[in-house]
């Protein structure tokens, strides 16, 4: 926008009040136009966003100090915890949001007298125009009540009524764009209110009048107030939404506290103070002397004006309102509160039967309903892939590998030379890094339904060669057959890769006989091209379809390896829980702890299973839950065939169906993953190595949805000791249709903040 072509009205030519007086150029032409007013100079923003940024870190910080207890970080974003601390969380935010409307006022206060002074050619410092702000309490109590009343009814609408109600969303809004057009010349007041020209009811008769008040057309474009104040509330609140939008295109980094922060402030800073002086110069058009009485006289500027500076427009402004928004950024990475912080991202469904492993690009996750699907997906940071199915629908099991590959092993069935007979085997994958990206690249564009059909089929399973580990021989009955669905309970398999090579658990039965062999292959290198086995005969009933019926952990010495194997059979003449104890040499033996849980157990509970991992101290420590029976019970080893040991009882928070998941980092103290009684994803961080108390750390809420039934819950650790989840729930805030049920989270520091 140009400026005014005749140069400002001398200082000799004044009203008594020492208003300049007005040339006829001006009286033809008016002031400045708007924009100009607003960004002509730094002043007018500066006089804002310093007030508004000072109160919102001072705020913010004092509320993230006090209600640290009840907010984690997910995905760079600040998300309140679902717990019992509601009320402190509504009366915090309730708080930060009265702290920043004051500001506000305050701040578009002092703006619009620097403006008002701008109107009339003089030179008002932001300095001098926060005393004046102070000065006028009333205007500044006026503006916080009439955004505080704005700012709700949006609120009220963008985040109830359109989620909930959509049709009545939408027709409140048009019914908000229709109030804003008729009552838009009301906004004319507020200039007279604070340059004291007149008193709050007068003022509003006065701007209501003054779309009879015709201005000259150069003067003037729109011709109307109501023309001129609309349009720029309705554009700038679609740019502004349109920024928000794109900014939340953008993929999840370190940069997403700082993108977000500042299209929160610069966009909507700006179009304050552009309304500003759009009111402004409306009410300079209309009414001669408006202008407030000078507080710097322009003949003899004081020495904040002549320090103020005078170029660069609205960048100094908008620097400061970036303040917030890099301090935002370095808190989030710093997280000086120890809140738990992590990235999140939703995913169609994670089965009863998963695991999750770390690989060189992210994380892998593997996903088995028994006998019906199982797939994995590759996850990084708030994205993941589209699941790829695996070849065997059968028990499967993923570990992170050598180089940051991944090692893969399945149960395939394999076709008899009658329909009476079959054979099930045991195959392994070593997945590089370089194949994993190559496999994990979108599918080519312009392909047909057929020949996309036969990518997949070809893509199917883990890339890399396949290796036999073993197999065994079973018969069945004439209505069945080798590829029967419920062959899935016969097997089991595990991996650990946590020494320098792998070791792979397996257990399988024929379908007529319990007499089951549990073979455990110790790996020659880190891709397991080699292996030397070792086989242990028991007799178990079922493995069901959990991921956890069996487990197994490496001993430092590399040669020997513990194995937990839980059994899904009721039975009495069952074991429920075995620990066995294997040498690369072929030695063996086999423990059976005390796994009765006193009680009835619970109707339609399936959830059951077994973890084991190796302590601190070098020692199995083995998680397990028996069916029906929520409490976990863990056995904190005293030797490697944990023939002895000590026992403790973890009452979960909550009787949700889960699978029991463990994992034990650096510091030789367990993690075990939960649903807690918030309903909300969380850990139980054991304060000490046999557990006997647990600091909980919610991460996320949970909400019920169509499909999950809460069972599926993988925890794992990443090479820095940072938890990985996989859980069959949908979290709370999730933008996705109520049949997705999973949820993958990647924490961002170890124990996901609890220390």
């Amino acid at each position: 926008m140009s400026e005014r072509t005749t140069p400002p009205t001398p200082p000799a030519e004044t009203t008594e009040d020492g208003a300049p007086i007005r040339s006829h150029a001006d009286r033809m032409y008016g002031p400045p136009r708007a924009a100009h007013l607003a960004f002509g100079a730094p002043q007018p923003l500066i006089a804002y966003a310093v007030p508004f940024v000072a109160v919102a870190i001072v705020a913010a910080l004092i509320a993230m100090t006090a209600l640290a207890g009840v907010l984690s970080i997910g995905n760079g974003e600040i998300v309140p915890l679902r717990n019992d601390s509601g009320s402190t969380l509504l009366v915090g935010a309730g708080l930060l949001a009265l702290a920043l409307v004051i500001a506000h006022a305050y701040g578009i206060t002092a703006a619009t007298l620097v403006l008002l002074a701008r109107s009339d050619g003089r030179a008002l410092s932001a300095r001098d125009a926060w005393v004046g702000a102070a000065r006028r309490p009333w205007s500044v109590a006026l503006a916080a009540v009439v955004s505080a009343a704005i700012t709700v009814i949006v609120a009220g609408i963008t985040t109830v009524l359109l989620p909930v109600f959509p049709l009545a969303g939408v027709a409140a809004l048009l019914v908000l764009v229709v109030i804003v057009i008729v009552t838009a010349p009301l906004l004319l007041a507020w200039p007279q209110v604070v340059a004291a020209r007149k008193p709050l009811g007068a003022a509003l008769g006065w701007a209501w009048r003054s779309t009879h008040m015709i201005v000259s057309p150069s003067a003037e474009p729109f011709r109307s107030p109501r023309v001129a104040i609309a349009s720029t509330v309705l554009l700038t609140g679609l740019v502004t939404a349109g920024l928000t939008a794109l900014g939340g295109l953008l993929p999840v980094g370190w940069w997403t506290p700082v993108v977000g922060t500042a299209l929160s402030l610069v966009p909507t800073a700006l179009a304050q103070v552009l309304l500003a002086g759009v009111t402004v110069r409306g009410v300079a058009l209309r009414e001669e002397g408006v202008a407030i009485a000078p507080l710097v006289s322009t003949a003899e500027p004081t020495s904040a004006a002549a320090r103020a500076p005078r170029h660069g427009g609205p960048l100094w402004g908008i620097a400061v309102l970036l303040v917030p928004a890099l301090l935002a950024g370095v808190l989030v990475w710093a997280n000086p509160w120890r809140v738990p912080s992590y990235a999140v991202t939703d995913v169609p469904q994670v089965w009863p039967s998963s695991q999750i492993a770390p690989w060189a690009d992210g994380t892998a996750v593997l996903s088995r309903l028994g006998g019906e699907s199982s797939g994995v997906r590759l996850c990084s940071g708030a994205t993941c892939i589209p699941e790829t199915e695996m070849r065997s629908i059968l028990p499967t099991a993923i570990a992170p590998a050598g180089n940051g590959g991944i090692l893969s092993a399945s149960w395939y069935p394999i076709e008899g030379p009658d329909d009476r007979s079959g054979r099930f085997e045991l195959r392994t994958t070593y997945s590089s890094p370089d194949a994993l990206r190559e496999w994990a690249q979108p599918l080519p564009s312009g392909l047909t339904d057929d020949e996309v059909e036969d990518v997949l089929w070809d893509k199917r399973g883990m890339p890399g060669d396949e290796r036999v580990l073993g197999g065994i021989d079973s018969v069945f009955e004439p209505a069945d057959s080798v590829f029967a669905r419920s062959n899935q309970g016969l097997l089991g398999v595990a991996i650990d890769a946590s020494g320098e090579f792998p070791v792979i658990a397996s257990v399988a039965r024929p379908r007529e006989s319990i007499d089951a062999v549990v073979s455990l292959d110790f790996c020659s290198d880190a891709e397991c091209t080699e292996s030397v086995q070792t086989t242990i005969p028991v007799m178990w009933g079922y493995g069901g379809s959990n991921s956890t019926s069996i487990d197994v952990a490496l001993a430092p010495d590399g040669r020997t390896a513990v194995v937990s194997l839980a059994d899904g059979e009721s039975r009495d003449d069952f074991v429920p829980l075995r620990v066995l104890t294997a040498t690369a040499d072929g030695e063996s033996t086999i423990e059976t702890p005390d796994a009765e849980i006193p009680g009835d157990p619970s109707d339609f509970d399936y959830a059951y299973g077994t973890q084991v991992e190796i302590g601190a101290d070098g020692l199995p420590v083995v998680l397990y839950r028996v069916p029906g029976h929520p409490t976990l019970r863990l056995f904190s080893c005293t030797d490697l065939s944990c023939a002895e040991g000590s026992t403790t009882d973890i009452d979960p928070p909550s009787d949700v169906l889960s699978s029991p998941t463990l994992a034990i980092d650096s510091t030789g103290r367990p993690l075990v993953g939960v649903i807690d009684e918030t309903a909300s994803v969380a850990l139980l961080s054991c304060d000490d190595a046999a557990c006997t108390s647990q600091t909980v750390v919610r991460l996320v809420g949970a909400v019920p949805t169509d499909l999950g039934a809460g069972e599926g819950f993988a925890l794992s650790l990443d090479a820095e000791d940072r938890p990985l989840l996989a859980v069959g729930v949908q979290r709370e805030g999730s933008m996705k249709k109520a049949t997705w049920s999973g949820t993958v989270l990647e924490c961002a520091a170890p124990r996901c903040g609890a220390d």
